[in-house]
C-alpha cells in the first residue's frame, strides 16, 4: 500500500511540474496562433509561420497533417511518433519551443474529439484562432453531419482572441460562439489578382487570403508576408505527375489527404481544368477500416456517378467493404480490381495494364494506411 501511495504521489507530483511548464512556456510566448477547421489546416499553418518568419522574428510552426513536423525558422523537421498521434504531442511541442526560448507559436490544431479540441484551444490560449473551413468529415469522432463538426470546431473557440476565418457558411454561428467568449470575428477579404495569378496551379488562393489576414493581425508588414508566404509556396510540389510505364503515359493526381467528398470534387474539377482533362477518371480509393465512415462515403460518391468514372481501383485493409457497396450499388464488376500488398513494388506497372494510355488517374479516401506506399510508387 505504501508502495502504490509513493507512485500516487510522484505521479502527481509530475503532472503538477509538467503543467506548471507548460503554463510558463505559453506565458513566455509572446504571439500565438492555432489553427483548426477541416481542410487546408497545414497548408495555413506553413503560410501563417513563413510570412511571420520572413520579418525576422523567431517562429516556431506545428504541422499535424499529413507529415507531423516541425518548422523553426524554415527549417523541417518530422515528428517521429512512437504508436499512434497522441494530444500529449501538443504538449511536448510547447514544452520544446519553451527550450527554445521560442516567442511566436503557430499550432495546427490536431484534436478531433470535441471534447480534446476544446481541451487543446483552453491549454494553449491563443491570442488568434484560425477557422479555415467546414466541411462534413470525421464523423466517427466528429458528429454524424456536417451540422453536429461546425458546432464542434466553433466550440472549441477560445475566450478573449481573435477569431479569423474563410468560412462563409457557418459564419453565423462562428459569430455567435465568438461572441459569448468575448472573442472577435475576422473574415478574409478575396486573394489580389496581382497574388492569384503568381500562385502555383496545386495552391489554393483562399488559404493564402487567410494566412495573410492572420499576418496582418499579428502585426507583420503586408508586403514582408506576402514575400514569406510566396517563398514558402515556390518550394512546394505539384501533386499532378505523369507516370510513364509499359509504353502508356498517365497522368496521376494525389488527392489523398482530401478527406471529404465536397472538397475532393472541387479539388479534382480544379485539376481537370488546369490539365484540359476531358474524359472520365480512374480513380484509386484507398481505405481505412478505422473511418468507415469515409469508406462508405466515397464509394457511394463514386457508385452514384459512375459516368463519370471509368476504373474503380481499391486498396487498403477496407477495401472489402468498398468493392461491396460498389457491386449491390450496381457497378460494373469488371470495372472495379483491388490491389494487394503483394503487389507493392510493381504499382506503375499493375496501374498502367488496368488503365488506358492518356488516362487521368486520382488518388482518394485516406493519404494513411497504404496511401503513404502508394503515393511514394507512384511518384
Amino acid at each position: 500500500m505504501l508502495t502504490i501511495s509513493v507512485i500516487l504521489i510522484l505521479i502527481f507530483g509530475l503532472l503538477f511540474i509538467e503543467k506548471r511548464m507548460v503554463q510558463k512556456s505559453i506565458r513566455y510566448m509572446s504571439l500565438r496562433i492555432h489553427v483548426n477547421g477541416t481542410r487546408g489546416k497545414s497548408s495555413v499553418t506553413e503560410y501563417v509561420a513563413a510570412g511571420i518568419s520572413f520579418s525576422r522574428q523567431d517562429v516556431m510552426a506545428k504541422i499535424t497533417g499529413i507529415i507531423p513536423t516541425i518548422i523553426h525558422n524554415g527549417v523541417s523537421q518530422i515528428i517521429v511518433r512512437h504508436g499512434v498521434a497522441r494530444v500529449q504531442e501538443q504538449i511536448n511541442i510547447l514544452l520544446s519551443a519553451f527550450r527554445r526560448k521560442v516567442k511566436v507559436m503557430v499550432l495546427e490544431c490536431m484534436s478531433i474529439s470535441p471534447e480534446l479540441m476544446k481541451l487543446e484551444g483552453f491549454v494553449f490560449q491563443p491570442h488568434i484562432y484560425v477557422i479555415t473551413n467546414i466541411r462534413d468529415d470525421h464523423r466517427e469522432e466528429m458528429g454524424k453531419d456536417v451540422e453536429s463538426q461546425a458546432e464542434a470546431i466553433c466550440n472549441a473557440i477560445p475566450a478573449n482572441c481573435k477569431v479569423i476565418t474563410n468560412e462563409k457558411g457557418f459564419l453565423k454561428r462562428i459569430k455567435e460562439k465568438a461572441s459569448a467568449k468575448n472573442s472577435t470575428v475576422i473574415t478574409t477579404e478575396t486573394l489580389e489578382d496581382r497574388l492569384r495569378e503568381r500562385l502555383p496551379y496545386e495552391v489554393f488562393p483562399e488559404n493564402v487570403a487567410l494566412a495573410l489576414a492572420v499576418c496582418r493581425e499579428a502585426g507583420i508588414d503586408l508586403s514582408q508576408s506576402e514575400t514569406g508566404i510566396m517563398n514558402w509556396i515556390s518550394k512546394s510540389t505539384s501533386p499532378l505527375t505523369t507516370i510513364h510505364a509499359n509504353s502508356k503515359n498517365i497522368r496521376f493526381l494525389n488527392a489523398f489527404s482530401v478527406n471529404d467528398i465536397d472538397s475532393t470534387k472541387t479539388f479534382l474539377s480544379h485539376w481537370e481544368t488546369v490539365s484540359d482533362h476531358q474524359g472520365k477518371l480512374s480513380v484509386i480509393l484507398n481505405t481505412r477500416a478505422d473511418r468507415p465512415v469515409r469508406t462508405d462515403l466515397f464509394s457511394e460518391w463514386i457508385a452514384g456517378d459512375m459516368q463519370s468514372f471509368e476504373t474503380i481501383i481499391l486498396t487498403g485493409n477496407h477495401k472489402g467493404r468498398a468493392k461491396n457497396t460498389l457491386l449491390r450499388s450496381g457497378v460494373d464488376r469488371d470495372k472495379v480490381k483491388c490491389w494487394t500488398r503483394r503487389d507493392r513494388g510493381n504499382l506503375k506497372s499493375i496501374l498502367a495494364n488496368s488503365v488506358d494510355d492518356g488516362s487521368f488517374v486520382a488518388g482518394v479516401g485516406n493519404i494513411g494506411g497504404e496511401g503513404f506506399n502508394i503515393l511514394n510508387e507512384l511518384r
